[in-house]
């Protein structure tokens, strides 16, 4: 299986249309080679051949609001000859919110060589199977549940001693515990370092963790990395995602 200049062979081809989920491959600009029918449905394509030689800022698709982050995350995979996992929130054209989580990895030629990358997506749903990062297994996905102050959050397993956390608190803890630095957060969630920070002293203090790294480990000791907050469903966004 290969990928040449900007044609895909059959046998990868003929995976990509096979294999459930979203597939597809880009060359070293950034051009989509090929895509499967599923992928191309979800960004609004009514011919998944459609997408030979666009790029992300060609989508007609919401999916063009993140294009700069995709491409940024591609050139990381292709320069690092490394996998990424991203976590993707969008909303599409039928008015809803669908969350993927993205595979993002280089494809080597016979002569150790990046010549492009490969691409899977998988939507989360409450029937589908989530993995953040190599540290989580597949858990099938519980329907949402209550936390103490009342808000919804979908739950993968169990946190065994759940903190009541606001929605603000529970995204700045979601992201921490996946690798991101508080400069990142604050990115991410839009805010301030001063605001992040302010956060970040209200959740150890609920944790009664002294610092940021005793407060991670808690989190994960209580099943934290298996629950998402659900206002990062109605927040348009890719983040690559630290492999634990």
């Amino acid at each position: 299986m290969s990928i040449q200049g900007n044609k895909i062979d059959l046998s990868l081809r003929m995976l990509f249309d096979q294999m459930p989920g979203l597939w597809g491959c880009k060359d070293l600009d950034l051009k989509f080679i090929y895509a499967n029918a599923e992928y191309a449905k979800a960004i609004g394509l009514n011919d998944h051949m459609d997408i030979v030689g666009r790029s992300d800022y060609d989508m007609p698709s919401n999916t063009v609001n993140c294009a700069d982050a995709f491409r940024s995350q591609d050139q990381m995979v292709i320069e690092q000859k490394q996998k990424m996992k991203v976590l993707d929130i969008h909303p599409f054209e039928d008015g809803s919110w669908k969350i993927f989580l993205f595979s993002k990895t280089p494809y080597l030629n016979v002569k150790n060589e990046v010549s492009g990358i490969i691409f899977h997506g998988e939507e989360i749903t409450n029937s589908s199977l989530l993995e953040i990062g190599s540290m989580l297994s597949k858990i099938p996905f519980k329907k949402p549940v209550i936390n103490g102050l009342g808000q919804n959050s979908y739950q993968l397993g169990s946190a065994t001693d759940p903190i009541n956390l606001s929605p603000r608190q529970s995204e700045v803890l979601f992201f921490l515990i996946r690798g991101k630095t508080g400069a990142q957060v604050a990115k991410i969630l839009g805010i301030s370092i001063r605001t992040f920070q302010e956060h970040l002293d209200h959740i150890k203090n609920k944790f009664n963790a002294q610092n940021k790294y005793e407060l991670i480990d808690k989190a994960v000791e209580l099943g934290y990395l298996n629950i998402i907050p659900a206002s990062l469903f109605t927040t348009q966004l890719s983040v690559a995602l630290k492999d634990q």
